[in-house]
């Protein structure tokens, strides 16, 4: 890889992982009851990437921005359990259920360790 492109690569690596700590800020404001603060932590954002400002918010307009700033970066699924919203049904999944929110523990591990025991529902 040129020196260019890994320069690129950090650069933006760097840039996404600032979003995302930006959000996790406004979130934990949010949540210990500084909605101001989340605000401003938000639209600090928006007005970075040109969008509309917000003036007030609510929790889902919060998992909404994680979803737009953190689009193609992998923690949607995560966000979706923190915010209580996983197991709903969307666009290409139907309604699950709660024992979802974790992942089977690998076969390999469970006859690895016999201390282990499968997750519920599995």
């Amino acid at each position: 890889m040129s020196q260019s492109r890994q320069l690129a690569a950090i650069m933006f690596t760097d840039i996404v992982g600032y979003t995302d700590l930006w959000l996790m800020a406004a979130e934990a404001k949010y949540r210990l009851g500084d909605n101001s603060g989340a605000l401003t932590d938000i639209n600090t954002l928006r007005e970075l990437r040109n969008a509309p400002l917000l003036t007030s918010f609510t929790e889902k307009d919060l998992l909404n921005e994680r979803g737009f700033e953190l689009y193609w970066e992998g923690w949607r699924r995560q966000d979706q359990i923190r915010f209580g919203t996983f197991t709903n049904s969307w666009t290409a999944k139907e309604e699950s259920e709660s024992y979802r929110e974790v992942f089977p523990i690998p076969p390999a591990a469970l006859a690895a360790n016999p201390g282990l025991t499968q997750n519920p529902g599995y």
